[in-house]
């Protein structure tokens, strides 16, 4: 692309910028540095005609940031082109683009933005305004033309006594409009990496044959290729976005496939890693990385998982779990991760299936309980108890015995919320052979919060001094069953509370007395 056009690219951003984000200084610097480099390229003629802007007689598309804009303003002003010379001063450049970015004074012919421009002692850069429009001349009598006697004096006869002839800017400007090239002959051979996703979008807008699009489509790809590269993740998104949205709209034929072939170039897990991870750095366009991520299908849902096992705060793992729990692809790709050979793998898609309560993925849960790591079955079985299905809480009460100790303590807190008489049984029937003191412990706790009759009988006869289960009850014990009455708060605990304040034992009276004053709260 010549200098020119990028340069006029470069000014209508920064006019946008000053017009509608005039706090976002490091985005208007980025855009006067762009603008200072390419003006020591050589000298840019913008000129607007009928809302449309050219540099050096080249059609800029109307679809890049601020183009329109600028036009509009430049309508506004009265001012019909800007000459700007090589190598303008930053300073001059910035006074011209606020000069356009201010609000006009209607018809005054461009006298306003002519005395601003004065005012800032500019070098190198001027402006030719439109005239304002001429009082009618007096009337005169009808006369009819005299034939000229030469070229010139046809010109002026013709157009009227006193008509100003159209001004060489006025004539670049028709002929530039009715010759200019096409986006897509003006961009070749140029590096796209160098171009911004709207300049080649509006190249793929241009095209007209097969072959173009899927050049265009190519070049966008590989801008967002260059984008991940440079850490553009922002970049990457919006080009996914928008081949996606374009690909839904069109009908089967040479261009829907170009831009599947596109899709699937653009499938690749460093790009939609990049577009995952922009879901928390800009919810707000949460819907269209979603769109982007279910139409890969399972390459989507893997990188979405990805970043939730990586996120480095809450609130991003909640933002991105958001995504990921509507993702229609997201429960086969995790239930595949099920049959890893790492096992944090499989811990981590197991934890993932129980907050989205993935009840499909039940059977596959259940097979973990019989994993060789310790750590997978503690996660299957959390995640089958949310499930809650029949199955899910069988292979979980049979899970009670597993030789893990850390997995059967895990077991005794999961059902520990399920008050009913199959939870108390199966714990009861667990602690009388439990040969685990945390394990044992971790089951007494269990049974207060359950709190069935047959639980707090149990817990009254662990409480006391002496009994046939444990003969030589431990302290730790005893304490443990009466800080599980004092949970169950039934009457029959509380009975048994009043009795454990005249125990032997200094502990248990303290722990009785503590756990009837939480009751009596």
């Amino acid at each position: 692309m010549d200098y020119s056009a990028t340069f006029a690219r470069h000014f209508a951003r920064l006019v946008w910028l000053l017009v509608n984000e005039d706090g976002n200084v490091d985005e208007q610097k980025m855009s006067l540095r762009a603008l200072v480099t390419l003006s020591r390229s050589g000298p840019v003629a913008l000129l607007c005609h009928d809302l449309h802007l050219l540099a050096n007689d080249q059609l800029i598309p109307a679809a890049l940031t601020g183009v329109r804009e600028v036009a509009a303003q430049m309508g506004a002003h009265s001012v019909e082109s800007i000459e700007v010379r090589q190598n303008a001063k930053p300073a001059d450049v910035l006074g011209v683009a606020r000069i356009l970015a201010s609000p006009a004074v209607p018809s005054d012919g461009g006298a306003n933005a002519t005395r601003r421009l004065a005012e800032l002692s500019a070098i190198g850069i001027s402006f030719a305004t439109l005239a304002p429009p001429a009082p009618p001349p007096p009337a005169e009598p009808i006369t009819v033309p005299k034939e000229p006697d030469h070229p010139d004096a046809a010109g002026t006869s013709a157009i009227g006594a006193g008509a100003p002839q159209a001004s060489e800017s006025q004539e670049a400007v028709r002929k530039a409009l009715s010759e200019a090239p096409t986006l897509i002959t003006a961009l070749g051979g140029v590096d796209p990496t160098k171009l911004t996703p709207e300049e080649l979008f509006a190249a793929l807008d241009m095209a007209r044959t097969p072959e173009a699009v899927t050049r265009a489509l190519d070049d966008l790809v590989t801008l967002a290729e260059h984008s991940v590269r440079v850490a553009k993740p922002a970049v990457v998104g919006a080009i996914f976005h928008e081949i996606v949205t374009r690909e839904k709209s069109l009908d089967d034929g040479d261009d829907k496939r170009a831009h599947v072939m596109a899709i699937r170039r653009l499938s690749k897990p460093v790009l939609l890693r990049a577009v995952a991870s922009m879901i928390p750095k800009k919810p707000e366009r949460r819907q269209h990385y979603y769109e982007v991520l279910a139409r890969t299908g399972d390459d989507g849902a893997d990188a979405l998982i990805e970043q939730i096992t990586q996120a480095p705060t809450a609130n991003d793992r909640r933002l991105l779990m958001e995504v990921l729990t509507v993702l229609d692809d997201a429960v086969p790709a995790l239930s595949r991760m099920l049959g890893d050979s790492r096992w944090f793998v499989v811990r981590n898609a197991a934890d993932l299936l129980g907050e989205m309560v993935a009840t499909p993925a039940e059977e596959s849960l259940i097979a973990l309980l019989r994993h060789a790591d310790d750590r997978v079955r503690r996660s299957a079985t959390n995640a089958l108890m949310k499930l809650g299905t029949t199955d899910a809480l069988r292979a979980i009460y049979d899970a009670v015995n597993d030789a893990s100790p850390e997995v059967r303590m895990q077991v005794a807190a999961a059902i520990a919320n399920r008050k009913d008489s199959k939870t108390s049984n199966t714990l009861i029937r667990a602690i009388d052979d439990e040969p685990d003191v945390d394990v044992q412990l971790a089951m007494i706790a269990a049974l207060g919060r359950v709190a069935t009759p047959d639980a707090v009988q149990k817990l009254v006869r662990m409480a006391e001094p002496e009994g046939r289960l444990f003969r030589k009850k431990g302290t730790n014990l005893r304490v443990a069953a009466t800080q599980a009455l004092g949970e169950a708060q039934t009457p029959a605990a509380v009975t048994a509370l009043r009795e454990l304040l005249e125990d032997k034992d200094r502990d248990v009276r303290e722990t009785a007395t503590r756990a009837l004053a939480q009751a009596g709260r």
